[in-house]
C-alpha cells in the first residue's frame, strides 16, 4: 500500500467533509437553506436534499480516489467541486443564495484545487 502524504491526508479530510455535510444537507435541507440565505420552500428542500445525496457520492468517491489512488475517481471529485463553485456563485448572482455562501464557494474552491493538485500526483505516479 502506498503512503498518502500530507495532500493525500488532506484530500481525504476533505472527502470526509463533503460526505459528512452532504448526509446534514440530505437529513436537514432546510437548516443548510437558512445557513447560506436561502429559502427553505418544499421544492428548494426537495432539490437541496438532492444536492446533498451527490455530495455524498462524490465525497465518497473522493474518497476512494485516495486509499484506491485512483486518477479518474480524484479527477471527477475535483471537477464536481468546480462545478459547486460555479453553482453557489450562479445562486448568489441570481439572489438565490446571500452572499454568506462565498464561504462554502471558498471552501469548494480551495477543495477543487487540492484535490486537482493531489489527482495530477496521483496519475503521474508521485503519491
Amino acid at each position: 500500500m502506498k503512503r498518502l502524504g500530507w495532500l493525500g491526508w488532506l484530500v481525504a479530510l476533505i472527502a470526509i467533509a463533503t460526505v459528512l455535510s452532504g448526509a446534514v444537507q440530505v437529513v436537514c435541507p432546510a437548516f443548510v437553506l437558512g445557513i447560506i440565505g436561502s429559502e427553505a420552500g418544499a421544492a428548494a428542500r426537495h432539490f437541496f436534499g438532492i444536492v446533498g445525496m451527490f455530495m455524498m457520492l462524490f465525497g465518497g468517491l473522493a474518497l476512494h480516489g485516495v486509499f484506491a489512488h485512483s486518477a479518474p475517481a480524484l479527477l471527477w471529485s475535483g471537477l464536481q467541486k468546480v462545478g459547486a463553485v460555479a453553482a453557489v456563485v450562479l445562486g448568489i448572482r441570481h439572489g438565490v443564495f446571500s452572499v454568506i455562501a462565498l464561504g462554502v464557494a471558498g471552501f469548494d474552491l480551495i477543495s477543487a484545487a487540492l484535490i486537482l493538485l493531489y489527482w495530477k500526483r496521483v496519475a503521474r505516479g508521485a503519491d
